[in-house]
């Protein structure tokens, strides 16, 4: 078992009570919440504990979670990236009592592209329930370093994944339909045009290639 009370400690950009919302403060993993997941796909539930009262990650628990998250259509597993697991217990923590609601987490290569980290268990597609997705953007782009975080205007979720140098994004496809990512992400979001435009008007605007 990993001890990772120290991690936590060091997930806020700037440490804040957690009522907060302009960043999630600094979770002590020694009194880390159960996270209450809820796949939307697979219409299940599951509670976990990722953290014991020592502070140690539970490898049982990561094993849940990566089963929780399989490919729902092939019924492949894989593991999940430890980092993405405590971000996703920091982000319950801010929000205690609202299910983290997961759209899509681990895809089977063979149905997705290789370069995507949803491949490799390092990517959660999700939303807070109760939280608007835009607040829940602005939030994880705020709080966590060395992360992927994209902004869905007319789709159903948040991306976040793990990786070595922080981005973000904005995407105005809708589900199931071709990605149109702005070629100006933060005067979009600034000016207020990343929530007004449709996946018509965005693709009429121009669209930068995947």
């Amino acid at each position: 078992m990993l001890a990772l009370a120290w991690f936590l400690t060091l997930l806020a950009a700037e440490p804040l009570p957690p009522t907060s919302p302009r960043t999630i403060a600094a979770v002590d993993a020694r009194q880390a919440p159960a996270v209450e997941f809820v796949h939307l796909r697979k219409h299940q539930s599951h509670t976990l504990r990722l953290f014991d009262e020592a502070g140690r990650l539970q490898f049982a628990a990561l094993h849940e979670l990566r089963v929780f998250l399989s490919d729902p259509r092939t019924k492949i597993d894989h593991p999940i990236h430890w980092r993405l697991a405590t971000l996703l217990v920091a982000v319950a923590a801010h929000f205690p009592g609202h299910a983290i609601e997961v759209v899509s987490g681990y895809r089977h290569h063979n149905r997705h592209h290789d370069e995507s980290r949803h491949t490799r268990g390092h990517a959660l597609d999700f939303r807070v329930e109760g939280v608007p997705n835009r607040a829940l953007f602005e939030l994880l782009r705020a709080s966590f370093a060395e992360v992927g975080v994209g902004y869905y205007p007319n789709s159903t979720f948040v991306h976040l994944d793990v990786r070595d140098r922080s981005t973000f994004w904005v995407d105005y496809s809708g589900p199931g339909q071709t990605p149109c990512y702005s070629t100006s992400p933060a005067a979009d979001l600034a000016s207020g045009l990343a929530d007004a435009l449709d996946p018509a008007a965005a693709r009429a605007h121009g669209c930068k290639p995947p």
